[in-house]
């Protein structure tokens, strides 16, 4: 029983349970608290995220959460089974808080300059890397099924979508590589603390009308802020929101943190880049249980059924994104501006 444990592990009686943001909740001692499960098992970045957590805090970034330790001063609790985190919601202020991407762009602003203890958590001039990399394993699967033959419905709808994937993951690449001749060792921004993938779901909505989150300090990472600007518009782009949508979320967005010339080439090479595809199929091949594949076959379909959407928007990227075309000025790609 969920009260019974929350009592053992943290001597906290539980006044009444609720949902947060699709997270087990509770009400205790007149605070909210959530639990959050560990999804990936990387305990040992936890100490990193607490520390990131402390330097926005010091840097004035609002609706932080606080972690709450068990009676072992522990921060993982093992809850009904799973191993959980518990987070103590703030006391959220009355006060203007901004659209998602105004307040995107405030939280960029607070981490910049991190001063980052542990390489692992660095992406910043490492996607050309990275990207070559996932490329290279990919191909690998690729030519194996090429050899044998596919072996499963997943194995051929991989066979057959990935010489499309594979082209535009070079593009994408040799986008960056071309910028990172132009700028010639120039810094073009800085680093911050940014989100593995930032969608709706990285932040909790506590009055999602408002516009008010609770920022979860997981899955970060150092990286350019176009990182999460760009992920963000790929999950936008993958809900088929409406031009509009995109468009005034970058407007917000350079509102308060405007790019420079760099950070659009950044961004347009970013949204080349098929993140979404190399997820799915990585996480298929990486699996170690039949069931860590379940659902994953209908996930890649998706994936598959969203592409012609992809390349609409990255068709009319300099139409709905409102870049000044008159300060920042490079070309898309080639085959991409053909009707």
């Amino acid at each position: 029983m969920l009260e019974r444990e929350i009592y053992h592990h943290y001597n906290l009686y539980v006044d009444q349970r609720t949902r947060i943001g699709g997270y087990e909740g509770f009400r205790a001692h007149d605070r909210y608290y959530v639990l959050v499960p560990m999804m990936d098992g990387n305990y040992l970045m936890l100490q990193d995220m607490q520390t990131i957590m402390n330097y926005l805090n010091q840097k004035g970034e609002k609706d932080l959460p606080a972690w709450v330790t068990n009676q072992r001063g522990r921060v993982v609790s093992r809850v009904e089974g799973q191993d959980m985190i518990l987070f103590e919601l703030p006391r959220f202020e009355r006060s203007e808080r901004g659209s998602i991407g105004q307040q995107l762009g405030k939280f960029h602003k607070a981490g910049e300059n991190f001063p980052v203890m542990n390489e692992e958590l660095i992406r910043y001039n490492q996607w050309i890397d990275l990207w070559t990399s996932r490329l290279d394993q990919l191909k690998e699967n690729y030519h194996s099924i090429s050899q044998n033959g596919p072996s499963s419905e997943f194995d051929f709808l991989f066979y057959e979508s990935f010489p499309y994937y594979e082209g535009l993951t070079e593009n994408a690449i040799q986008y960056i590589v071309d910028y990172e001749y132009d700028r010639n060792g120039k810094e073009e921004g800085t680093y911050t603390i940014t989100h593995e993938r930032f969608h709706s779901g990285s932040w909790i909505p506590i009055k999602q009308n408002d516009n008010l989150f609770m920022k979860l300090p997981l899955n970060l990472v150092v990286d350019h802020p176009v990182r999460d600007v760009a992920e963000y518009v790929r999950h936008l782009v993958t809900q088929q929101a409406k031009g509009d949508v995109i468009s005034g979320f970058l407007s917000d967005y350079t509102e308060e943190k405007p790019l420079t010339r760099g950070g659009w080439r950044l961004l347009y090479g970013r949204l080349l880049y098929p993140a979404t595809y190399f997820d799915v199929v990585e996480t298929y091949y990486n699996a170690t249980r039949s069931h860590e594949r379940d659902g994953l076959v209908n996930h890649l379909k998706y994936v598959l059924s969203l592409e012609e959407n992809h390349e609409s928007f990255m068709k009319n990227f300099f139409n709905i994104s409102g870049l000044p075309r008159d300060v920042v000025q490079f070309e898309p790609v080639g085959w991409l501006s053909k009707s």
